[in-house]
């Protein structure tokens, strides 16, 4: 039984690292032009009521 729950904490850990990195490389890749000085904000969302 410990085994197993060794396993499972390896498989977990790996699956964190794995999703950390794919995050952050879409953030790297993420065009410059978002953050850029001409950035004038999301456009306004309209819910309906």
């Amino acid at each position: 039984m410990p085994t197993n729950w060794r396993i499972l904490m390896i498989v977990i850990c790996v699956f964190l690292v794995a999703s950390v990195t794919i995050g952050t490389i879409q953030l790297l890749s993420t065009p410059t032009e978002i953050f850029g000085p001409d950035f004038q904000g999301l456009p306004k969302q309209e819910f309906p009521r």
